[in-house]
């Protein structure tokens, strides 16, 4: 019984982490049109590294992640040190 569990739970989160790549282009996209657009909107800009940053401890969005931030840091330098704090405290 508790084999099973297991595997139902390893079937799970693969399953997850698989919706979630489907997902990465649409972000990519998100992030690419900010960036053209030249989107000084901070809110925006933090929603998204905030969904990046929660994807990163998957394993995933990485680059992403950092591309948005060294635009914001053209934008918000406080700001963009605060995402990069988190960054690295998540790495450790």
């Amino acid at each position: 019984m508790p084999k099973d569990i297991f595997q139902n739970i390893k079937q799970i989160i693969v399953d997850f982490q698989q919706s979630i790549v489907q997902h990465l282009p649409a972000l990519e996209q998100e992030v690419n049109q900010l960036i053209q657009s030249k989107n000084n909107d901070k809110n925006s800009i933090e929603n998204i590294l905030d969904t990046l940053l929660s994807l990163i401890d998957m394993g995933m969005g990485k680059d992403l992640f950092i591309q948005l931030l060294e635009y914001y840091k053209t934008i918000d330098y406080d700001g963009a040190a605060f995402y990069w704090n988190e960054y690295d405290n998540d790495d450790e």
